[in-house]
């Protein structure tokens, strides 16, 4: 069996020893960069990779990019060969915040052509809770190779995120807290508030009080409190800077809701010109 979107804890752990499995440790704060490699190195799933969202997942961010542009795709697919990944691998992505770190990876092993990738349903936690050990010993697997195969159609420039708030058939959904969007509080960035016709969904709106994803039948009933046809609009997924954003695509990949692109510099490349409009909840 391939998996696509998520992937259960017994699932996993079935497959824990399997040759054909990757596992990959995404954990991040935003606020403590050395909380991902330091809670890998406390106790992680047995056979998992750390992998540092701030430094492999992203490049370093230039003037005018959001706080996490894309990696080389070929740079990042050569740590991925380094770190035993190979064409054929299933990957499985977790962390401890319900999946919203994980969705990163598992957008951009879709984004290199890779589509036997999940995420792990309740992260780490629910493996904790199942009776499922960790261990404190690094992982290393003997060097594969990845071939990248990249998908340039998954990714939203700011000029489509620019015209999506005059076209009927194009949704743009904002995964960050309802504080942020509405421009109340935004502890990241320095400029609060949300595109112009952007729609707030927040990431937690896809889970169930377990940080696992809501069944199918809630998430499609969720989603069509947007758009009832959202399987026939152009859709764009973004949030501060390109990482939550992918939870979003993921919970409309699981209701069988494809092509969502990803505006990869999100909140944070939107403010970097004066002259992008924004929106408060005091203007509106």
């Amino acid at each position: 069996m391939v998996y696509k979107t998520i992937i259960s804890i017994d699932d996993l752990k079935n497959n824990l020893n399997n040759d054909d499995f990757l596992i990959f440790d995404s954990r991040c704060d935003i606020k403590d960069s050395g909380y991902g490699i330091d809670s890998y190195t406390e106790g992680h799933i047995p056979n998992s990779i750390f992998v540092d969202v701030d430094t492999d997942l992203a490049s370093e961010k230039r003037p005018g990019t959001g706080r996490h542009p894309l990696p080389d795709p070929n740079t990042f697919s050569e740590k991925l060969s380094h770190w035993g990944m190979s064409n054929n691998k299933q990957v499985v992505v977790y962390d401890d915040a319900g999946g919203a770190f994980a969705g990163r990876l598992w957008w951009m092993l879709k984004w290199l052509g890779h589509e036997a990738v999940a995420v792990l349903d309740g992260g780490l936690n629910s493996w904790v809770k199942g009776g499922n050990k960790l261990v404190t010993t690094p992982t290393v697997f003997e060097k594969a190779h990845f071939e990248p195969c990249v998908q340039e159609n998954m990714i939203a420039k700011v000029e489509d995120v620019e015209e999506a708030q005059f076209k009927m058939n194009t949704i743009l959904l904002d995964a960050r807290s309802k504080e942020r969007y509405q421009g109340i509080n935004d502890p990241v960035d320095p400029i609060a508030g949300h595109v112009p016709g952007a729609i707030s969904h927040p990431l937690g709106t896809n889970l169930d009080k377990t940080a696992k994803f809501r069944r199918k039948e809630d998430l499609q009933h969720n989603f069509n409190k947007i758009s009832n046809d959202m399987k026939d609009k152009e859709i764009i997924s973004m949030c501060g800077s390109g990482i939550t954003a992918c939870h979003n695509i993921l919970a409309l990949e699981i209701i069988g809701i494809r092509d969502v692109k990803l505006y990869v510099g999100s909140w944070s490349e939107w403010i970097t010109d004066a002259n992008r409009p924004i929106v408060t909840i005091k203007s509106n």
